[in-house]
């Protein structure tokens, strides 16, 4: 027996010899590995029951589950065991409630594989819908019939109940790759998500004029933060998303070269093209001590309460059933409608594939029946 600091590089370093090898890790009492002469490496824990009796039940295999991942679960064993609870007792009535999972999800797998807007999403979904529904039940006591039910209660809000479904069986494939619960049909396979229409939303040349105007109207009478109209109004010029803008920061304007080069954005690494007109936006931002370029009050952090600014302009321009994000299907109707061809729309948005694009197809054919009009009659 060896005590170590065990470390992925060691494990994987370690080679099989005639017999077996086990070797206990310094930061988790009772935890270890051990590697058999075929080479085979896997995550055990020994400990003691209250009534004393011995056990060194297998918490799973390495390469399916990380050293990090072994701990946790390891942890968990040894708090169960702490309240004088066995722990494989209560790995067989169901182990982790999904509640206790997720803890273990965020850290694991959100914090290390997804971006942070991402996680902050997740996170949101999760308190909101999947939480109230199902926090308190085990992982292998979900059924169908509880995912059916949780979808349910949220049928006044399809499109975060469709979310929340992906991300719930995101979960438990998770749960049964880490051996956290048995291999099992999903709970959430097969389930149907809500039909949603998605939004569309393009503000006409009339309702563009009352946008500018009204903005141009809150801009004199100083009416709320200057940052804010600045903001809206590069969102209208460039198509962003919302995010992408409000987290603009200094070191990413490229003005000279007419560019915005996003680090992170919902598809990544970003390059914005930048018209004249933006570019003039830009140059009258405000210099500031922060490194955002639209920051709030404070003048440090990203600009807050958007959302609420803007609906208060949106109020004010007769455009109440206007979102922000439809700032940027304006300027994608208005760049098809203005011949722009469809693949270099998508490449102004940034989108990921162009099967995003197609949405604005109907526009493009709208502009070509028009000038098919111009002409048509000629060949009666």
């Amino acid at each position: 027996m060896t005590t170590v600091n065990l470390t992925k590089k060691l494990i994987d370093n370690i080679e099989a010899t005639t017999s077996e090898q086990v070797f206990y890790d310094t930061k988790i009492t009772g935890l270890h590995l051990k590697v058999s002469p075929a080479g085979k490496k896997g995550f055990y824990l020994y400990f003691r029951t209250e009534s004393g009796e011995q056990k060194r039940p297998k918490i799973g295999d390495f390469g399916i589950m990380a050293l990090e991942q072994a701990r946790d679960k390891a942890r968990v064993m040894l708090g169960e065991l702490a309240k004088g609870n066995d722990p494989i007792k209560q790995n067989q009535r169901g182990g982790l409630t999904l509640a206790q999972f997720y803890d273990l999800f965020n850290k694991d797998h959100l914090h290390k594989h997804t971006k942070p807007s991402t996680t902050r999403t997740y996170h949101s979904l999760f308190t909101t819908v999947i939480l109230p529904a199902l926090g308190k039940r085990r992982l292998d006591s979900i059924t169908r019939s509880d995912v059916e039910a949780m979808m349910n209660r949220n049928d006044n809000r399809r499109t975060t109940a469709n979310h929340a479904l992906v991300l719930l069986k995101l979960m438990l494939d998770k749960a049964q790759q880490w051996e956290l619960m048995p291999p099992a049909l999903n709970a959430c396979s097969n389930i149907s998500k809500f039909k949603t229409q998605p939004k569309k939303r393009y503000l006409s040349n009339e309702e563009r004029a009352k946008l500018i105007n009204t903005l141009n109207q809150f801009e004199r009478a100083q009416l709320t933060q200057q940052n804010a109209i600045t903001l809206i109004r590069l969102l209208m010029m460039t198509g962003c998303r919302k995010n992408e803008i409000v987290m603009l920061r200094w070191d990413e304007l490229q003005l000279d070269e007419g560019v915005l080069r996003l680090k992170d954005s919902k598809t990544g690494r970003k390059d914005v093209i930048l018209s004249k007109y933006a570019i003039n936006i830009l140059q009258t931002a405000l210099n500031n001590h922060s490194e955002y370029v639209f920051p709030g009050k404070d003048g440090i952090k990203p600009i807050q309460g958007l959302q609420k600014i803007w609906e208060r302009v949106r109020k004010t321009a007769g455009l109440d059933d206007v979102r922000i994000h439809d700032l940027r299907h304006t300027f994608a109707s208005v760049a098809v409608s203005n011949g722009v061809p469809l693949y270099e729309v998508g490449r102004l948005l940034g989108h990921a594939s162009m099967q995003s694009t197609q949405r604005y197809a109907h526009l493009d054919r709208s502009r070509l029946q028009e000038s098919l009009n111009k002409f048509s009659n000629k060949l009666i």
